[in-house]
């Protein structure tokens, strides 16, 4: 038998949720199983998968210890690299560099935003993974290895889940600088068109089609020269290589950016998430908009 203490972190999130997350050799079969034949209980009582869990519950897990085995997080070993550009008791807001992953792609500890916010928070005594059940400090939305610029990072679970639904809700406005090909006659317009993400690439359509998703975005010229310009994007949906794609079905490709279009002797292409507008998030916070 094993008994969870229900800590800030787990609390106000479904039952079911919490375990799976907790405990990663638990399957869902067993788990409701063992809820309904009262193998699992939630202060000593019967519970539901759904019910909702409190600060100070008690969980009673009466199951085989190879299925309780709870979730590890592995910190980086050496000191990290994090640009920071604000802090405060919640969050984080850094600034991610060129080449550099948001998450893992790989099942082993890779050095990647997270794992070094991970890492940062732990040599300032703000986590450690031991005292937790389920929740480990991350970010509340990516950028893609080669794009550059600001990146929200949750420390608690109340600020993750308030962000993500602000993020959900487009109360968060994301504002991206983009180096393309060509130059405009009209200096502002907006982008609507549908991405469908096929490998590592996004196939953008003119039309609705099925499987396919709405992707949103007004742009704003900002400077240009000879045969390239500086836009100022404004995201309205996040599909995957949104600006990319959408720039490219454009004719105007960012330049570097062989992938969609570009043809020309830049090596890399420069993308930069150079904003954020946090002004209609409900979250107590000194500074609402951030710019590099």
């Amino acid at each position: 038998m094993l008994e969870v203490k229900i800590q800030s972190n787990d609390a106000n999130q479904r039952l079911d949720k919490f375990l799976l997350k907790s405990f990663p050799k638990l399957s869902k079969s067993m788990m409701y199983k063992a809820i309904r034949n009262k193998k699992i209980k939630v202060n000593r009582k019967r519970c539901t998968f759904d019910q909702t869990l409190l600060e100070g519950d008690s969980i009673l897990l009466f199951l085989p210890p190879d299925v309780l085995e709870q979730k590890t997080v592995e910190l980086l070993k050496e000191k990290v690299d994090l640009n920071i550009v604000y802090e405060d008791e919640n969050l984080l807001i850094v600034n991610k560099p060129y080449g550099l992953l948001s998450q893992s792609d790989s099942n082993q500890m890779q050095d990647c935003l997270v794992t070094r916010v991970q890492k940062y928070l732990f040599d300032q005594g703000e986590f450690d993974p031991k005292k937790e059940n389920s929740f480990a400090p991350t970010i509340c939305h990516r950028l893609d290895r080669n794009t550059t610029g600001l990146v929200i990072a949750a420390k608690n679970a109340e600020t993750l889940r308030l962000m993500n639904e602000a993020i959900k809700e487009r109360k968060v406005h994301k504002y991206y600088q983009a180096r393309v090909e060509g130059t405009f006659e009209q200096k502002a317009f907006s982008i609507k068109k549908y991405i469908r993400k096929e490998g590592t690439k996004a196939i953008v359509s003119n039309m609705p089609k099925e499987g396919y998703q709405i992707a949103f975005m007004d742009v704003k010229v900002l400077a240009q020269k000879e045969k390239e310009s500086i836009c100022e994007i404004e995201l309205h949906t996040g599909r995957f290589h949104q600006i990319r794609a959408l720039m490219s079905s454009i004719s105007h490709p960012l330049i570097g950016d062989t992938k969609y279009g570009y043809k020309g002797k830049a090596k890399k292409y420069s993308l930069n998430a150079y904003k954020l507008d946090l002004s209609e998030v409900d979250l107590k916070i000194n500074q609402k908009i951030f710019e590099i």
